[in-house]
């Protein structure tokens, strides 16, 4: 398979594109105000964020961070799953799945930036990641 092909899928990974481990800050908002998280990890089709608010599934989102150039960068999403007290996060935490469902090119240009710093291109990491820490897959 090409490295620019479809990523083969085992029979118990259902996702179109992969993840990647990437730790920004998120804005979230929707009919009922804004909140603060953190991404987890983040794919075309989606991001998955820590937070100390959730929404139920369902929900659309407005979803806004920061890109590695410094650009506001938006995307509209919903909330397909919600979780609890996960492990080895901070005691309250929370967390939720979001689909997007809308995109903007500044987060098709995000996503891009994201996926070849992780895969090893050899290259340090982009100027102007404003505090977001990634860590190693």
């Amino acid at each position: 398979m090409t490295p620019d092909g479809p990523i083969p899928k085992s029979p118990r990974e259902r996702r179109a594109s992969r993840r990647n481990v990437i730790h920004v800050r998120v804005n979230l908002s929707d009919t009922l105000g804004s909140f603060f998280g953190r991404s987890v990890d983040v794919s075309r089709g989606g991001l998955f964020v820590l937070s100390s608010e959730t929404r139920r599934v369902g929900t659309l989102l407005r979803i806004r961070v920061l890109a590695a150039r410094g650009e506001a960068v938006f995307a509209v999403g919903v909330v397909v799953r919600c979780f609890a007290d996960l492990e080895g996060s901070s005691e309250g935490n929370t967390a939720m799945a979001i689909a997007l469902t809308s995109t903007s090119e500044a987060w098709d240009r995000f996503w891009d930036d994201v996926n070849a710093t992780d895969e090893g291109d050899g290259e340090s990491e982009p100027e102007g990641r404003g505090g977001e820490s990634r860590e190693p897959t």
